[in-house]
């Protein structure tokens, strides 16, 4: 057992509620299954948070609960962000002795307004940049008016989180110590997410609606730089278009729009928006092929968890998708918004069978190998225990 006294700030934790909330309460649970105590203060939403034994999880009140991702960078997130910071504080500032540590999951707001009284309790600051928040999260601060205090003030965290090396370039570029920089990237549950024998991949199938040609999935939220247009565009290039199924997990602004493109591209009969489901494993255990083809990442979830299945997969070579998928080994890659390359990659799996095995097969390995919760948790607990020498 751990006496390791951990408390984690994130904004969003839950399992079904995109990559950053699963992954904030994936972690939480392994962290406490192997021995560390642990708190969490997140915010209030209109969805109940499934309850982890052992994990005090505090949620604090904030403007528009309904609202759930705080990732794009508009006055109306800054101000829920706000009053979820100042809920924070008062927390910590009540709660203080009852951690040493504080995790924090996005290097943004809620970390720079709770900064100052942390250092004062002199508690250990640990923050995991996600790279979505552009604009004000630490390795995206270059043009923004305000970059160089923010910089002096965030200079005050322990250690930053990364999970590429792309968000490690971009975190050192604003003159953080390279020593104050750690690479881990996020982990996946490899219990849960893992491949289906064959009866259960026909039973999901039928459940599911799936019976007929193979299934193309994605995983994620439909918003910008996400690129599911661009798959959507490579559908019409591909010529077995009649016998293929494009299944789109997730919701955001942008699906209106995309589901008007499927219109005017006649693919209404061959594309499915099935929204935020709670059953991820499911979907990809009915899958033939996970598609990724986002412009920008951190480190995407959705990808691992796909791997995980033993699913191959086709991705846009973009910062953390490099660092998990070998191209040509364990996925295929192409040049983030290339229709044709995308599109020539989907045809050559529906194609081989045998590749697709193959590239299935070393992804799992590769998540297995470097990427399972319980191994990414263990690199968690020795940078505690680091920072706390």
């Amino acid at each position: 057992m751990s006496n390791l006294r951990v408390c984690i700030v994130s904004p969003l934790f839950h399992p079904n509620l995109g990559g950053s909330a699963r992954q904030a309460y994936t972690m939480a649970d392994r962290l406490n299954k192997k021995g560390l105590s642990l708190m969490v203060i997140t915010r209030r939403l209109d969805v109940g948070i499934p309850k982890l034994d052992n994990v005090e999880v505090h949620s604090v009140r904030s403007l528009m609960p309904c609202k759930h991702s705080l990732s794009d960078f508009t006055f109306l997130n800054f101000l829920i962000s706000i009053s979820f910071s100042l809920g924070a504080v008062m927390r910590l500032l009540v709660w203080r002795k009852r951690f040493e540590i504080v995790q924090f999951y996005g290097a943004s707001l809620p970390l720079l307004l709770c900064l100052p009284l942390l250092k004062i309790l002199r508690k250990k600051i640990v923050a995991k940049i996600s790279g979505a928040r552009k604009g004000m999260e630490v390795g995206s601060l270059r043009g923004f008016v305000f970059a160089p205090v923010l910089a002096v003030v965030f200079s005050f965290t322990d250690r930053f989180i990364v999970m590429s090396d792309e968000l490690r370039e971009g975190v050192l570029s604003e003159k953080f110590s390279e020593s104050k920089v750690v690479k881990i990237p996020n982990g996946v549950d490899t219990g849960i997410f893992a491949p289906a024998q064959e009866e259960r991949y026909y039973e999901l199938r039928r459940k599911l609606g799936f019976e007929g040609g193979k299934v193309f999935l994605y995983s994620g939220r439909l918003a910008e730089g996400k690129g599911i247009e661009f798959l959507i565009k490579a559908m019409t290039e591909v010529d077995a278009v009649d016998n293929i199924l494009l299944v789109l997990l997730g919701n955001g602004v942008v699906e209106d729009n995309l589901r008007m493109m499927a219109y005017e591209l006649t693919l209404g009969n061959f594309l499915r928006f099935e929204g935020t489901v709670s059953n991820v494993a499911d979907y990809l255990n009915a899958a033939d092929i996970f598609v990724f083809p986002s412009l920008s990442e951190g480190m995407p979830n959705a990808l691992l968890e796909a791997m995980a299945c033993g699913l191959p997969v086709i991705a846009s070579k973009i910062g953390g998708v490099v660092d998990v998928v070998e191209d040509g080994k364990s996925g295929i890659l192409f040049e983030p918004g290339d229709v044709s390359g995308l599109a020539s990659a989907m045809v050559r799996l529906l194609n081989d069978n045998e590749l697709r095995l193959k590239l299935g097969a070393e992804a799992r390995k590769r998540i297995v190998d470097s990427f399972s919760i319980d191994k990414i948790a263990d690199e968690y607990i020795n940078l505690y225990k680091e920072v706390l020498d």
